[in-house]
């Protein structure tokens, strides 16, 4: 825990005292709002919107604003430690459970729950709610669909790794994934170098996801220009993928396995690295792009995309290639 990080109150965005709680505890701390404002990934306007109770912290920008507060984040985001804990398949057996299926059915229930409480915004609001991660290129290119995929997953990326971040500071120097008690990247990561994630590892990755979207976002690649330039690329976009589409599928829109995975292949190449890095049991050799050495150097032949490819991007489909442009209405749960 943070030194300045106070649990003594919790705090909540729809609490009706919010705006001046959080004045306040700028204040204590000897902030300006420039100050928390930049700490906050906010402009001072939004701050002051904040303080004087005109607009409510969207879930987007809550992690963000209760660190940037020492606060502890809000009880909605509980859900992810539980989501993450689903998702490397993980829990405990509990010996109340009679067979595998049972547990299976168990572990279902439990990640659709955990999805449910995650604080992400309906599948239609995604592109405005989500509007600095949300990609109207990669909605022209492979669908509507893919688009908010990849704004949701990369929302729910960036959330995981500030948690990683923050448990890696409270440690000593050189601490890696496998020593946290929640870790959601340390288990999609190939286990082979586990304790070779540390801080700065995880820093860096974190800024990968952050170029990723800002190239997909605000950019206009060239026509020979790839989106998976090394194989750090390649494993948090396949990631963010996998994120975004569990949760999406779990909210009851149809998006399972098959289409974000044919989205994946799309943007970095049917053969790219992440598949068999996932699973790879080997050491690979020194030199070879898939080394944990080499992650961050530029991969030999990257992938180019098909940037002209362009989807309908409305409709209802039933098609699951990596080309699909249109829409699949959610099915809504909650």
């Amino acid at each position: 825990m943070s030194p300045n990080r106070t649990t003594d109150t919790p705090h909540e965005p729809d609490d009706p005292d919010i705006a001046e709680a959080m004045r306040a505890r700028r204040e204590e701390l000897g902030l300006s709002v420039r100050e928390v404002a930049a700490r906050a990934g906010v402009s001072e306007q939004t701050w002051r919107n904040y303080e004087a109770g005109r607009t409510q912290v969207r879930g987007d920008k809550q992690i963000g604003v209760w660190e940037a507060l020492a606060w502890e984040p809000p009880t909605a985001w509980d859900g992810l430690a539980d989501l993450a804990a689903m998702l490397q398949g993980g829990g405990p057996m509990s010996e109340d459970l009679g067979d595998l299926e049972d547990y299976l059915g168990s572990m279902e229930e439990e990640a659709a729950q955990a999805a449910a409480d995650l604080p992400i915004p309906d599948w239609d609001d995604i592109p405005t709610v989500l509007s600095e991660v949300y990609s109207p290129r990669l909605a022209r290119m492979l669908g509507e669909d893919a688009a908010r995929c990849f704004a949701l997953g990369t929302f729910l990326f960036d959330m995981s790794v500030a948690e990683d971040l923050e448990g890696l500071a409270e440690l000593p120097r050189g601490t890696h994934l496998g020593q946290l008690d929640e870790t959601h990247i340390g288990t999609t990561l190939p286990q082979l170098w586990l304790t070779r994630y540390d801080y700065e590892f995880v820093f860096q990755l974190r800024g990968t996801a952050r170029d990723l979207s800002l190239r997909l976002v605000g950019a206009v690649p060239a026509a020979n220009e790839p989106l998976v330039r090394n194989v750090a690329d390649a494993l948090v976009l396949h990631d963010i993928f996998n994120l975004g589409g569990v949760i999406a599928d779990s909210r009851g829109a149809d998006i399972d396995e098959a289409r974000w995975e044919g989205w994946v292949d799309a943007l970095s190449g049917r053969d790219q690295p992440a598949h068999a890095l996932i699973a790879m049991g080997l050491v690979p050799p020194a030199d070879a792009p898939e080394h944990f050495d080499n992650w961050f150097q530029p991969l030999p032949s990257p992938f180019i995309p098909d940037w002209d490819g362009v989807g309908s991007g409305s409709g209802t489909t039933t098609a699951s290639g990596p080309a699909d442009g249109t829409v699949t209405p959610l099915r809504r749960s909650h």
